[in-house]
């Protein structure tokens, strides 16, 4: 993990800004690209059958895909496109001391979970929709996916601000962006347990009052699809978590001096929060709520004919 870089020594007259505090692994950056990539070929073959727009977020997690350009200090520009997380952090490897691949692994890892985050916070409002329970969540639809999208983007925002502004070498710009990303992280955690207070008071209000639509058919296997939810909720968090302590920690922290940290905490638990909907895909539950609420609709019309 880096929670910024820190100043080495002073060489020919020139602070040397060292980027992390051991050889990142090159072969587990790779391995975990891969996998990630696996999984969201998953996903993107569920994208058109499924009609599962609201993944395109979650896709995007995913890749990681970034196209930026940056300054060195050197004045020598250097621009990467269309690259993984952990693609940056195999580069690393070979390069320790290049800031383009420490930025790029930086930026877009900690960019990655509120994209995610963002697509379960739609799921949620269109699960309850297609079972036609929208009544039993504490805030409307409407306003609980724009609202928890509009506080994710502002996270989003601050994890990309922060990630970026190092890039300059300015000890003051890199302390800016320690208090930057961590109140991003603060709010996301904020955001995320107030999500899973919802959820869990929504799934509540179902299971002792449940919709017609799921006694209709009572196959309808929907607290499966809100068990995946508090479970993808609690993996994000338990990252966001690590991410805290390893900035408050700063350098030197245990976190951050150890690589074990970003392959145990960070990337795992987001590589199974994108596993879980490969298996669990709430897509699959939106069609079939949908089609028993056609049916239940044509029965109420047949009904009152």
């Amino acid at each position: 993990m880096s929670g910024g870089p820190p100043f080495g020594p002073i060489v020919n007259g020139t602070q040397v800004v060292v980027f992390y505090e051991y050889r990142p692994n090159k072969h587990a950056g790779y391995a975990f690209m891969a996998l990630f990539a696996l999984a969201t070929v998953a996903h993107l073959l569920y994208l058109i059958p499924l009609r599962a727009w609201s993944f395109v977020p979650f896709i995007l997690g995913g890749i990681g895909k970034s196209i930026w350009s940056l300054k060195h200090p050197s004045g020598l520009t250097i621009r990467v496109a269309e690259v993984f997380g952990y693609y940056g952090r195999a580069l690393s490897s070979d390069t320790p001391d290049k800031v383009g691949p420490w930025i790029q692994q930086n930026l877009l890892l900690l960019v990655a979970p509120p994209l995610l985050a963002a697509t379960v916070y739609m799921c949620l409002a269109r699960i309850v929709i297609a079972i036609g329970a929208r009544h039993n969540l504490l805030i409307s639809p409407r306003l609980l996916t724009p609202l928890c999208v509009l506080i994710d983007l502002g996270c989003l925002a601050t994890q990309l601000i922060g990630a970026v502004l190092p890039a300059s070498g300015d000890p003051h710009a890199i302390e800016l962006s320690k208090l930057i990303i961590l109140g991003g992280l603060i709010a996301q955690i904020a955001a995320l347990s107030t999500f899973l207070l919802i959820a869990w008071h929504a799934q509540r209000r179902i299971s002792r009052d449940p919709p017609r639509i799921l006694t209709m058919d009572r196959s309808v296997n929907w607290k499966n699809h809100f068990r995946a939810i508090y479970l993808i909720i609690v993996l994000i968090l338990i990252r966001s978590f690590v991410r805290t302590l390893e900035y408050l920690q700063g350098e030197g922290g245990f976190i951050i001096s150890h690589e074990a940290f970003i392959y145990t905490l960070d990337a795992t638990p987001m590589w199974l929060v994108m596993m879980i909907y490969v298996v669990l895909h709430p897509g699959r539950l939106i069609r079939h709520g949908q089609r028993l609420s056609g049916e239940e609709g044509e029965v109420m019309l047949r009904h009152y004919k």
